[in-house]
């Protein structure tokens, strides 16, 4: 009798251990260490936390969060250790964090959020007031979590119900919240693969107002998915930037960066997916700009990666950039075109993964050929017979004026696209987006009231279409109205392009600084 009570008290014990093994996160665990005293875990599963997967950023906000305002103990060692336990099973998968990826860098994006359909109507209505709709789309919750976001809202900002008091916002909320919980579901944990980004990588990229650039990096590993990361890249003015610094991966695919280059800060957001990193790295200003580009293994089977220009115009001889892996020594003979009616006037090396092929085409109207290597895989180009026009990006900018050192300046990066018309590559009416080409910005006035000041203190843009405000927030007590050095203007660009010139505008507003930037 005993012995059968001493067994059922071993078996007892050994189902509480279990059941303790059950969630994502073990007894042993940052997660379990924090959250535990507010969050009880039930047979091993914390409720709130393993029902909601999101970004990196948005984890740091809500842990951010809990230590401000609920008192979690927590050091920056621990914090980073803490982001890395919730991202290798709360994270999004990378094709739902590539969706929202405008949001990663926590900078002043320019994406334009517009609605599509009457549900997304609703939500930019009831939610998309305050903040951005990538940070709703940054979750994944189940029904319960989607549910208790309206009472969050409520207990956290309850003048929400007094500023939008043309609706019943508890009501619409709950509504926006059920069509949530259907559409963004929480599906299941992730599983993080078990990635290692440490080698050598070949880097091409883009960066508007300086175009394209090429380089290479070195990845290598420390502990706990910590790397270091050093390399270089060289734009094609011939301007070379040497950067080192850290990285840190999240739940196997997001990689964030802390390098330094050329003596300048930048914050970068990739994910590492198929083989490849792709992403982008920010400066803050005063040195603003923000560059996108793609990491390619260096070690790699040979092949094409990317032509520049993408385009090319009937009668015009054309320097077409190709890049890659392990490129052979090439001649005339050795590019091919899929479409007849371009000729290749010559082939020279230029570096050990670029070759600069020189050709015109012939072709009228608007097709698309591809242009291959030696044997190696092909790549698309466009012919037209001309540019039919250009648009500036974006078609409405935002800056933000500086709100003293903890929130500097945030600018606009214009960039200008041509465009071609009609043809087999788009329906009548429809047009083919070419690529960017060389552009000369300027502002001018948008005259929306009597006395419209704004441009005057406004500034200047530079002339390759960079944007950075030079007030800080405050009164001027020489405007009308003392208000700020904000205000609405157009910008104007020019591209000229042998005999013809073609001029586009958009349009920009400087406003005030984002003094909670965790809400966007």
């Amino acid at each position: 009798m005993l012995k059968m009570l001493q067994l059922s008290i071993a078996l007892l014990f050994l189902n509480g251990a279990l059941a303790a093994q059950a969630g994502v996160f073990s007894p042993e665990s940052l997660v379990w260490k924090k959250c535990a005293d507010c969050h009880k875990p039930v047979n091993g599963i914390f409720p709130k936390i393993e029902e909601i997967r999101t970004t990196p950023e948005e984890w740091a906000v809500i842990v951010d969060r809990m230590s401000r305002l609920h008192k979690m103990e927590l050091t920056r060692t621990e914090m980073d250790g803490l982001l890395k336990e919730l991202c290798s099973s709360q994270i999004l998968t990378p094709a739902e964090l590539d969706k929202v990826s405008y949001l990663n860098l926590l900078n002043n994006p320019q994406t334009m959020e517009t609605p599509v359909g009457e549900d997304q109507q609703q939500l930019f209505k009831t939610c998309v007031r305050c903040h951005s709709a990538g940070k709703i789309y940054s979750y994944r919750m189940n029904d319960s979590s989607w549910a208790r976001l309206r009472d969050f809202h409520l207990y956290m900002y309850p003048t929400v119900v007094y500023q939008l008091r043309e609706m019943r916002w508890p009501k619409e909320a709950d509504a926006a919240l059920a069509k949530l919980a259907k559409s963004q579901p929480y599906d299941q944990a992730w599983k993080a693969p078990a990635a290692n980004p440490a080698g050598s990588w070949l880097i091409l990229g883009y960066e508007p107002g300086k175009g394209n650039y090429r380089g290479q990096a070195k990845l290598s590993a420390g502990s706990n998915d910590e790397y270091t990361v050093q390399g270089s890249i060289a734009f094609a003015d011939g301007n070379v930037e040497s950067f080192k610094g850290e990285a840190t991966l999240y739940g196997g695919h997001a990689l964030r960066t802390r390098t330094t280059h050329n003596g300048l800060k930048s914050l970068g957001a990739y994910t590492l997916a198929e083989g490849k990193i792709k992403g982008e790295h920010h400066f803050p200003a005063p040195d603003f700009r923000t560059s996108s580009s793609t990491w390619y293994p260096a070690d790699g089977n040979p092949q094409l990666l990317k032509v520049s220009p993408g385009f090319m115009l009937k009668g015009e001889m054309t320097t077409l950039v190709l890049e890659g892996i392990k490129l052979p020594d090439a001649s005339a003979a050795d590019i091919q075109f899929s479409a007849r009616g371009v000729k290749v006037k010559s082939v020279k090396r230029i570096s050990a993964e670029a070759i600069e092929v020189q050709a015109v085409s012939g072709k009228d109207g608007l097709v698309e050929t591809r242009i291959g290597l030696k044997g190696l895989n092909s790549l698309p180009v466009i012919l037209a017979k001309q540019i039919d026009f250009i648009k500036i990006t974006p078609e409405m900018g935002r800056a933000r004026l500086a709100g003293g050192k903890p929130f500097p300046s945030e600018g606009v990066q214009f960039d200008a696209i041509a465009f071609a018309r009609g043809g087999k590559l788009s329906k009548p009416a429809e047009t083919v987006r070419l690529g960017p080409v060389p552009a000369k910005f300027k502002l001018s006035a948008l005259v929306k009231r009597p006395n419209d000041d704004d441009l005057q203190w406004m500034g200047m843009i530079h002339t390759d279409g960079k944007y950075i405000p030079f007030g800080d927030y405050g009164p001027i007590q020489t405007r009308a109205q003392r208000v700020e050095a904000n205000g609405l203007t157009t910008v104007e660009a020019v591209h000229k392009r042998g005999n013809r010139q073609y001029a586009a505008k958009a349009r920009m507003v400087v406003t005030l600084p984002d003094f909670v930037p965790r809400i966007r």
